[in-house]
């Protein structure tokens, strides 16, 4: 299985279109993922395959880059006009993979999550739909990979999709870096009467 969050942007191709649900074509077999250099091309290609998508036939994409990104509907003649500005495009979801013990500490970390990003920490199981920033799992990277993947037409009746746009998976030490630093200054500032 081909790894779903490699980010597959580089300078030659910033951008990634990728189809998260294919339900058309003779075949119903998912295009590969296709580097784009421009929205305008990206529009292009989602247009042309408008076009070609006879009725009940449908597909969603996601238009992303290293951090946002965009879901795009396509059907008969018809396919979503892509926002030319990528800062109107939402955050990628970032999955945070952890061991029992990290996402233990994580747990004890809530006040410094709350402090740095707002909010709680959302765990997550793998079907729950990705509609959280930030969430927390112990899948392996396989599970993961699986969970996330796009639904191919074959599969619609026996899972659905979690995300709109592939999420960011970074690894729960980063986020227990931050967390660590954010509890110490928090405490420094208690000790100090509140002043930062």
């Amino acid at each position: 299985m081909a790894d779903m969050t490699e980010d597959k942007s580089t300078d030659a191709a910033p951008f990634t279109l990728r189809f998260m649900e294919w339900q058309c074509g003779h075949h119903g077999t998912r295009p590969d993922d296709i580097p784009v250099h421009s929205i305008e091309q990206a529009q292009a290609i989602v247009n042309a395959l408008g076009y070609a998508i006879s009725q009940p036939g449908h597909a969603r994409a996601a238009l992303f880059n290293a951090e946002r990104g965009v879901s795009l509907y396509l059907t008969d003649d018809h396919a979503d006009t892509i926002q030319k500005d990528e800062w109107q495009w939402g955050y990628r979801t970032t999955i945070y993979r952890a061991t029992p013990e990290e996402l233990a500490e994580l747990q004890g970390l809530r006040a410094a999550f709350d402090y740095v990003v707002g909010g709680e920490l959302q765990p997550w199981d793998g079907t729950k739909y990705l509609d959280d920033m930030e969430v927390v799992t112990t899948l392996t990277p396989e599970a993961i990979e699986a969970a996330i993947a796009p639904v191919c037409w074959y599969e619609a009746d026996q899972r659905g999709a979690v995300c709109d746009v592939p999420p960011v998976i970074k690894p729960a030490a980063e986020l227990l870096a931050e967390l660590r630093e954010a509890a110490a200054e928090m405490a420094g500032e208690a000790a100090d009467g509140g002043q930062p």
